[in-house]
């Protein structure tokens, strides 16, 4: 931090005692509590528009959050005699969550169930339209309009736009000349991907998930939009949620998906760590049977690929580092496991071995199979010609 910075902070009410370097800015220790200063390139209207919602998640009762902190003007970005700009956050005494520790990933995805219950509760309150309320009521009829006649709710989109970018990459590979080892790995395996892709964003366009992307879009439901464990903090028995910057109007589940599918991808796509995860989140806010879907529908998308492609395309493709080599390579070794995670239904025989709760699964056909409690169906049934040579052993119940 230089001399003219240092001088920004004389235009806050605040007492510094010590200052280190973190976060992409300069962490502070002052009597008023702990403080982030970081200079800032953004038009005022982003800082206030973040600003809105950690006040009003505040006063709903949800206050490990980085609100903003205004100067002694009563404005949220101050400038140095050079014109350079800079916020000040509330901040906090704990670390960035660690991916490694299945402590602090089962905490970050129970804060994640309080933040939307808190979320949800707010409710009207929240409107990402900047707009007047007429003018939102009518953002909010068109956007049911468009929902209903094309299913084109955010999410949707989002990977519709997705499998459409690596359709382009496909077609731009195909006929790359002299492809150097990056695109010689990304061409031998985006068919398979492209595919797999394809059906993912047909899933997700079936009907039975209408009405919760409906009701999201329509009602103005609120997703963090970065929900990643560089955006948990853990200091003590406190946890926090930072950088509300990329907020949006979207389906709460798009969340959970990319928090549980980083988690997963650190784990190499362990079943007992999405259990876990799922069991936490659900104990605060339940999810019923077609969020479950939707969320495993969401994992099925091979988004990893498609970043890692993504970012190959919109860069300057005449050098490749290694470094993207070994991502790529890595996301291809992990796939497997990814697929069968996805497509080979463990959960089912999971419960089969153990409690066998009443369930009903969703497989690859179109009815659903139910199943009560202790249902007979968990077993399988013994052989008869077994049975003939083994008459002691008995029948399963049928």
């Amino acid at each position: 931090m230089n001399e003219k910075s240092e001088k920004v902070l004389e235009q806050y009410n605040i007492s510094i005692n010590r200052m280190i370097r973190g976060r992409g800015g300069i962490i502070i220790a002052t009597g008023q509590g702990y403080k982030l200063f970081t200079q800032c390139e953004k038009p005022d209207k982003y800082y206030e528009r973040e600003n809105n919602i950690t006040q009003i998640l505040k006063s709903a009762g949800f206050g490990n959050t980085d609100t903003y902190v205004r100067n002694n003007e009563g404005q949220l970005v101050s400038q140095d005699e050079d014109g350079r700009r800079y916020i000040l956050k509330d901040w906090f005494d704990a670390k960035e969550s660690d991916v490694k520790d299945m402590g602090d990933m089962c905490r970050a995805v129970s804060m994640m169930a309080y933040l939307h219950m808190a979320l949800r509760e707010a409710g009207s309150e929240l409107k990402i339209n900047p707009c007047g309320e007429t003018e939102y009521k009518e953002y909010a009829q068109a956007e049911l309009k468009a929902c209903q006649n094309r299913k084109e709710t955010a999410l949707r989109k989002t990977y519709v736009k997705h499998t459409r970018e690596l359709k382009k990459a496909y077609n731009y590979l195909k006929q790359k000349k002299g492809r150097q080892t990056f695109e010689q790995l990304a061409f031998k395996h985006i068919g398979d991907y492209y595919e797999e892709a394809c059906n993912a964003s047909e899933r997700l366009m079936d009907e039975r998930f209408d009405e919760r992307l409906l009701d999201a879009a329509v009602n103005g439901e609120i997703s963090h939009g970065s929900y990643t464990y560089h955006n948990v903090l853990i200091g003590g028995n406190d946890t926090y949620v930072v950088n509300f910057d990329r907020y949006k109007n979207e389906c709460q589940i798009s969340d959970l998906y990319q928090f549980i599918r980083k988690v997963m991808e650190k784990y190499n796509w362990e079943n007992s760590v999405f259990y876990r995860l799922l069991d936490e989140y659900d104990r605060i806010c339940p999810l019923d049977d077609n969020e479950l879907e939707l969320l495993m529908t969401l994992l099925s998308y091979p988004e990893k690929f498609w970043k890692i492609i993504n970012q190959y395309i919109n860069s300057n493709k005449s050098w490749i580092p290694d470094k993207n080599v070994d991502k790529l390579r890595k996301v291809i070794e992990q796939n497997e496991r990814r697929r069968e995670f996805c497509f080979e239904e463990q959960r089912w025989f999971d419960l089969r071995r153990t409690t066998r709760p009443a369930m009903t699964h969703y497989g690859l056909v179109k009815d659903p199979a139910v199943l009560e409690k202790d249902d007979p169906r968990y077993v399988l049934q013994i052989p008869q010609k077994e049975l003939n040579v083994n008459p002691e052993i008995g029948a399963n119940p049928r």
